[in-house]
């Protein structure tokens, strides 16, 4: 008998944790059949003998070993040997609630149309935790709200601003994972968010359970923080790259950019690279109003009133706390609405 779900696990050198990890799926709570499966990514350490043994005491785990070539590699690897109606991830650092597993799997039966639910997350141990880490936390869970309906515009609000959610915290219907590519080596790019922007693209709707159901360790050696796939260059090449596919119709829409400092000066040079046109700046700064950056016109938020079609698809490039809230409520009263005239990216 297939099983209902089937977790995937990459790991490299994790003796020292995957035992609980896998364990926590293991005593997941009233939920339906499932397997553990980990792709052994070249171990030097004794992960797979480890988990090998869990295997041999428990039909649930199957562990493939293979050469290193990296997490992503892995990821691909074990895709296709996932049997499950529907694919979750769990990292081999990392613990899953016990409730978690049932919980997303109700979400997911409730709606035929939602191909992956993630959670709100918690990051441990919490004495490590560094301001940035917890702001991160918050975010995230900040999008995840009892309404569902308000999480699902929340998720695709945020999509170009940071990941919405979490990889390890997420579970798919394996025929839209399928449907849509699943795990890819993309020039490099951060493998995760690529996911989600291909599913943000596709016909199914994403969502999360608004419970901490995933454990998130915070780790030194955690690839997001040391491997190049995971930097902010990268993840701006990759929001660069969905932001020409999926709302600048190849480059052929103008853009307006709101917020002329770091941020707005690094999405204008980034643009004008590629020929995208970019019609104004528009600042809140009166020193900057009246000048030229680049060769564009820095413009006060009036001059935007009235001009819908001629500003283009708007680009909230802010990043100063508060600043994404200042944008709304000056662009909302001359009739933009976000999603459709404006958006926020960083």
């Amino acid at each position: 008998m297939e099983p209902e779900v089937s977790y995937l696990m990459p790991a490299c050198n994790a003796a020292g944790t995957i035992d609980r990890a896998v364990r926590s799926l293991l005593a997941q709570r009233n939920c339906p059949s499932l397997e553990v499966v980990v792709v052994d990514d070249g171990s030097t350490d004794g992960t797979r003998e480890l988990v090998t043994s869990l295997a041999a005491g428990d039909s649930r785990v199957r562990c493939v070993a293979e050469p290193h070539r990296g997490q992503v590699a892995a990821a691909v690897i074990g895709q296709e040997l996932c049997r499950g109606k529907y694919i979750a991830r769990l990292d081999a650092d990392d613990i899953a609630h016990p409730d978690r597993t049932a919980l997303q799997v109700a979400m997911l039966e409730n709606d035929p149309l939602l191909g992956v639910v993630g959670c709100r997350v918690r990051y441990f141990p919490r004495r490590e935790i560094q301001p940035g880490l917890l702001f991160y936390e918050n975010w995230l869970n900040s999008l995840v709200v009892e309404d569902d309906k308000q999480t699902r515009q929340n998720i695709l609000r945020e999509l170009f601003v940071e990941c919405p959610l979490a990889n390890p915290s997420l579970m798919m219907r394996a025929c839209a994972f399928r449907e849509i590519g699943g795990y890819r080596d993309f020039d490099g790019m951060p493998e995760d968010y690529d996911l989600l922007f291909r599913f943000a693209a596709s016909r199914w709707d994403i969502s999360a359970v608004p419970e901490v159901l995933h454990y998130w360790r915070n780790s030194v050696t955690r690839a997001s923080r040391v491997q190049d796939r995971y930097s902010a260059e990268s993840f701006q090449r990759l929001k660069f790259h969905y932001l020409l596919k999926l709302r600048l119709e190849s480059g052929r829409r103008p853009v307006s950019i709101c917020g002329a400092g770091p941020v707005g000066k690094s999405w204008l040079k980034l643009l004008q690279k590629t020929g995208v046109e970019i019609r104004c700046l528009v600042e809140v700064n009166p020193r900057k109003i009246g000048k030229t950056i680049h060769g564009v016109p820095v413009v006060d938020t009036a001059r935007l009133a009235g001009n819908r079609e001629r500003a283009g698809l708007i680009l909230g490039a802010v990043g100063q706390k508060g600043a994404r809230g200042s944008v709304r409520a000056q662009l909302d009263p001359l009739g933009f609405v976000e999603g459709r005239d404006y958006i926020f990216i960083a």
